[in-house]
């Protein structure tokens, strides 16, 4: 299987877990040199936060397993195109490469 459909169907787990709490179905993975650093999914309703996005919650953990707010040399897997505020942290994170699943034509800032 190639690396980058692995990856994915990594991100679609984790908005399965989003779907099984009632969650937008959004998830998302960060890999840095072939392993996954950083794992999130959509989480607004159940923490009652307009941030807890899947690809910030992915940024989080990612940020504390390098100790470092630079992604330089990681690449995102997210199931569904960023949002607007989402792009925005991706592109501040640095991240190398983002990998989306599906557009979003209605809030996606990725391209849509």
């Amino acid at each position: 299987m190639p690396m980058n459909e692995k990856y994915m169907k990594e991100a679609i787990k984790q908005a399965k877990k989003a779907a099984s709490i009632g969650e937008v179905p959004i998830g998302c993975v960060i890999v840095y040199k072939d392993k996954i650093i950083g794992r999130g999914y959509n989480r607004r309703m159940t923490d009652k936060n307009a941030l807890s996005h899947a690809e910030l919650n992915a940024i989080k953990k990612a940020n504390k397993v390098l100790d470092d707010w630079r992604l330089d040399d990681c690449e995102m897997y997210v199931t569904t195109e960023p949002c607007q505020m989402c792009a925005g942290a991706i592109v501040q994170a640095r991240v190398k490469k983002v990998y989306i699943g599906c557009m979003n034509p209605k809030a996606g800032c990725a391209g849509s």
